[in-house]
């Protein structure tokens, strides 16, 4: 059994399921995560340019601001509506989570390189540095527990998961 499917959220159980075993879903099951994890990613997008305006003085465009937000908010998202689902019900136990606290760990560090090395100043042409890399994966990471609140907030209202 994968440790992460344990009490796992829908849309973490959808997004592993599909990862795992894409040949038995329909094209729908995969477009319907898609547009939940991309519409949810405006929210990651638009905190991006303004922390690395004020950390770096970079400027970024809109679309390459939500490009770059892109993976944070694959990795982060379910990882964290997982961990807000227990908090939330009371329930978080961390031998029953040790995996998932992991994972976001293993997430953050492969988003610091993929910001640290990705991420260039427009006049140097020099990469932003582990450093830097490191501040805009964790603040994102932060970022998407007010943001995973906001869904399940959402999904209350009216469910989608």
């Amino acid at each position: 059994m994968n440790p992460l499917n344990f009490k796992a959220h829908p849309l973490l159980t959808r997004w592993i399921d599909l990862l795992v075993e894409p040949s038995a879903h329909h094209a729908s099951d995969f477009l319907y995560l898609l547009v939940i994890l991309l519409a949810s990613n405006l929210l990651w997008a638009s905190v991006l340019p303004w922390l690395l305006r004020k950390m770096e003085g970079l400027e970024l465009s809109s679309l390459k601001a939500y490009l770059m937000a892109l993976p944070a908010t694959f990795l982060y998202a379910p990882l964290i509506l997982t961990l807000l689902q227990d908090v939330i019900g009371h329930a978080f136990v961390l031998r029953n989570r040790w995996f998932l606290v992991f994972a976001l760990l293993v997430a953050s560090q492969l988003l610091t390189a993929f910001y640290a090395f990705g991420l260039r100043h427009a006049r140097s042409g020099l990469a932003i540095g582990l450093e830097s890399g490191l501040a805009v994966s964790l603040f994102l990471l932060l970022i998407s527990i007010p943001a995973s609140l906001l869904m399940i907030g959402i999904n209350v209202l009216k469910p989608f998961f």
